[in-house]
């Protein structure tokens, strides 16, 4: 063969296999992005769910190939060095959170440019697949990697493979604004579908957004669950890093791999016991960013504990900087996490360290800067939350073209009746009793330990202990980790602020870590003041079994059993989403809907949770089913809702807005259902009923001799009645009311139970 036969050869060859290996990610693709699969899953399911399924089996590793083809090329660009598949993972998520960000802002998200970016990235990433050091096969390592298999596996079919139909939130502020990221191929908005609250919440998401280019919304799910993994990934190099395995021995070391992997899978599986025992981690809500956030936190805590290096700058830098440009308001636990990084580095003298920390905090203040200009810039408001601090600052004229700030001011007045006590008392009390709690546990723990120990050192000695001289113990670094999970908790059980109470559940992770680690810091203190005392050569298996046992009872109770509840194994197999058991939304509403009105849009007057899955639906027409506060009719909120019913009557039909949705034995009217435009009197003069099912009934406007009947005027103006009645005795003023007549809020809630009476007018 010539040289440039043999050449041609080694090309093909080369070529080949690469193609080989991207073919079942290029499938998927194209399996998940075929028209009306979305409806065929809520209402058929089937082989199309089946296949649906097995495409983000397939993809999902490829999606955690790239994020870390992503760090190693970013590492390989600034800092030539050695790093650990974590650091890989969670910079190589800074980098795309960036690179999304960066150019969505350029509106150039298409997704030949995203694919194309990806694919160079793999192919140079395949140049050279790097070997992952083996750790020596034991039987130990083998039962807990079997745990950790069976606990991955079972979050992932659970809160990542089944879109989330039942979060409210997902479906009306996270996965609509992905799709209008994806049509837009931009972060900005559209002019006819300003849905500004998605915005700030997303923009900055740039991870999602290349991902959402060219696969559905529900990929966000698939995100959450990669930053999982990656959570259970830090907690396990933090065992490593503060727990002294060397302290207990040669046998004790041998174990500290199966150990800290046994308090990774605990720590992933571990429930929330305050102020009452609920699931952890693995039940937050997949399809929003709460889990991105908190897997950069716990990375944060790895990067301030364990001894920086260059590689450690540039990660607290890059991931600072991500984390607070996505989204700013938790910005604070970034300088909390900093501010412990560096008072414990200047403590031990460690300038490097100092550096690290400072670095974090500085890359969490660009961040936020960056964030709170591109919303003022844009928006005309650096935040809507905390509303009351950024309200001062907002430009009303540029916030005008997108929403109306009454709206805004009508939920801070709802939300503080709500909050009848901001700085809980009752909570601090419970703080407490959780830190007493786990103290007595980490105690008993460590008793049961040195029981064990001095039995079995006695019945079998270990004849060649480890010297006083090997103990080593990262103090500074356990109490890093003490004093971040107990500044959260302390927050969320005192402050009612529900996205800081959602957020905090990630600590929940790091409580079998800490306890654990404090027994060891007894077994520390015993082992220096017993000088006769040795661990003995069958307590670290001891040890390691009752672990293996408590990781496996966990996620039999926790995860597993949502995996039951949720009906998992029924949707794996077939089964359409609007069959599982927890899913009581009703998506044959909007279908019915969609087909009896075409393209006409429609203003709901109530129904508005009834609705959620309506709203921003892609089985529905864009902007058919109009949104409270996220649409051009809510821009107009001052002439609709507030205004006159002739200025009211006026604007909508200028907007195009015929026909008006009223559900039947339903309360839950919210602002442009108390305008003045639907009182009883002008029910009747104003309107007829377009179509009247036992279920709602579909109002237009008059025309000819079609008047709204008396009886149905009547039976719509009870309900609405009876919604005001509602609100009264919950929070003991009426807040739309509040706020159109500019009152003082001098009311006080009296039960907001009440509220589910909204749903039933009961």
């Amino acid at each position: 063969m010539t040289s440039a036969e043999v050449r041609f050869r080694t090309i093909v060859e080369t070529w080949s296999w690469r193609a080989l290996i991207f073919a079942p990610a290029a499938l998927s693709i194209w399996c998940l992005n075929r028209d009306g699969t979305y409806r065929t899953l809520l209402f058929d399911g089937g082989w199309t769910t089946r296949f649906y399924v097995l495409a983000w089996i397939v993809l999902t590793p490829y999606l955690g190939w790239f994020i870390m083809a992503t760090g190693r090329l970013t590492f390989s660009l600034i800092r030539h060095e050695p790093t650990q598949r974590v650091d890989e993972f969670f910079v190589g998520a800074a980098t795309l959170i960036l690179t999304g960000f960066g150019l969505g802002a350029l509106s150039i998200l298409y997704p030949q440019i995203v694919l194309g970016f990806a694919i160079a990235v793999l192919l140079w990433d395949s140049r050279s697949f790097r070997k992952p050091q083996k750790p020596a096969v034991t039987l130990p390592l083998i039962a807990t990697s079997l745990l950790g298999l069976w606990l991955l596996a079972t979050v992932f079919l659970d809160r990542a493979i089944i879109p989330d139909v039942i979060s409210t939130d997902v479906q009306q502020l996270y996965a609509p604004y992905l799709a209008e990221v994806a049509r837009n191929h931009s972060i900005w908005l559209a002019a006819d579908n300003p849905i500004f609250s998605d915005f700030e919440i997303g923009h900055g998401n740039g991870l999602h957004l290349l991902l959402a280019t060219f696969l559905p919304p529900h990929v966000a799910q698939i995100v959450s669950f990669l930053y999982f993994v990656g959570i259970g990934a830090v907690i396990f190099e933090l065992a490593r890093l503060v727990l002294p395995f060397q302290a207990f021995g040669r046998r004790c070391e041998d174990a500290a791999i199966p150990i800290a992997l046994g308090l990774a899978i605990l720590g992933l599986a571990w429930p929330r016991t305050m102020p009452t025992v609920t699931p952890g981690l693995h039940i937050m809500e997949f399809g929003k960013y709460h889990l991105q956030t908190a897997a950069f936190f716990v990375y944060f805590l790895l990067v301030v504990i364990r001894s920086s290096r260059s590689r450690d700058r540039l990660a607290a830098g890059i991931c600072a900087f991500a984390v607070a440009a996505s989204y700013p308001l938790y910005a604070a636990f970034v300088f909390l996490i900093s501010a412990l990084g560096v008072l414990t580095k200047a403590l031990q003298r460690d300038l490097s360290g100092v550096m690290t920390g400072v670095l974090l905090g500085v890359g969490a203040i660009a961040g936020c800067i960056l964030a709170f200009s591109v919303n003022y810039l844009y928006l005309g408001i650096p935040a809507t939350n905390p509303y009351s601090l950024f309200r001062g600052a907002a430009s009303v004229e540029r916030f005008s073209q997108f929403g109306s700030l009454d709206i805004l001011d009508y939920f801070v007045l709802a939300q503080s009746l709500e909050v009848s006590d901001f700085l809980s008392k009752a909570g601090l009390f419970a703080f407490f009793k959780q830190v007493r709690s786990v103290l007595l546990v980490a105690i008993a723990l460590a008793a049961a330990t040195c029981t064990v120990a001095y039995i079995d050192s006695k019945l079998f000695p270990e004849r060649s202990g480890a010297s006083k001289s090997r103990m080593s113990f990262n103090a500074a670094g356990l109490l890093i980790i003490i004093a971040y999970a107990a500044s959260v908790r302390l927050l969320d059980m005192t402050l009612n602020i529900p996205s800081l109470i959602r957020l905090s559940v990630h600590v929940t992770a790091l409580f079998p870590l800490v306890t654990v680690a404090i027994a060891c810091w007894v077994l520390v203190v015993v082992r220096r003041l017993a000088s006769t005392w040795s661990p003995g050569r069958y307590a670290p298996h001891v040890a390691l079994l009752a672990l293996l046992i408590t990781c496996a009872w966990t996620t039999l109770s926790y995860p597993w059993q949502s995996f039951r509840d949720d009906g998992t194994v029924a949707f794996v197999t077939g089964r359409p989403l609007r069959q599982l058991p927890r899913v009581s939304l009703d998506w044959q509403r909007c279908d019915e809907l969609q087909q009896s009105t075409g393209a006409e849009r429609i203003l709901p007057l109530n129904g508005y949770r009834a609705l959620v899955p309506c709203y921003f639906s892609p089985l529905l027409t864009r902007g058919k089913v109009i949104h409270t506060y996220q649409s051009d009719v809510a821009r107009d909120f001052k002439k609709v809702a507030l205004g006159t019913a002739d200025t009211a009557e006026a604007t909508l039909r200028a907007l195009g807005v015929n026909l008006f949705y009223v559900q039947r034995e339903n309360c839950d009217f919210w602002l442009n259902g108390f305008s003045d435009l639907f009182q009883k009197e002008e029910l009747a003069r104003r309107f007829a009923v377009r179509a009247e099912t036992p279920h709602y009934w579909l109002l237009t406007w008059r025309a000819g001799d079609l008047p709204l009947t008396p009886e149905t005027a009547a039976a719509i103006s009870t309900l609405r009645t009876r919604s005001k009645d509602i609100y009264r005795m919950a929070y003991g003023v009426e807040p739309f009311e509040v706020v159109r007549r500019q009152l003082p809020p001098d009311g006080r809630p009296r039960d907001l139970a009440i509220l589910d009476q909204l749903s039933k007018c009961r």
